[in-house]
């Protein structure tokens, strides 16, 4: 997965470059993984993804100085429609998401949304 979403970080507008920052392999079911892109708007997306046992927790997180918004899957807001996907705006109030845990057709909803 990690080459097919470093292609598709490469092909993005709206990013400048990117670095893998942590890469560890637990072994063939379990990975963690976090890329640091730099945004042409300036800020920097941070990527995280995690498997434990075959499930998958991301966080896709938008950083300026301080954090701005975030789409994850921590189950922490179950009366979402989407539960466990979910949304922290810039305002923090949390939101639906329309990310479904397919790193792939995520990332492109999330640097749409930058």
């Amino acid at each position: 997965m990690l080459p097919q979403l470093e292609a598709l970080l490469q092909a993005s507008p709206a990013v400048l470059s990117f670095d893998l920052v942590d890469n560890d392999p637990i072994d063939d079911a379990n990975f963690l993984f976090k890329l640091h892109c730099a945004l042409r708007s300036g800020r920097t997306l941070q990527i995280r993804l995690h498997t434990v046992a075959g499930q998958l927790r991301y966080s896709y997180q938008e950083l300026g100085d301080a954090p701005l918004r975030r789409w994850d899957n921590a189950p922490h807001f179950p009366h979402l429609p989407n539960f466990p996907h979910h949304h922290h705006d810039l305002h923090g109030d949390v939101a639906e998401s329309p990310l479904s845990g397919e790193p792939l057709a995520d990332i492109a909803l999330v640097l749409q949304a930058l």
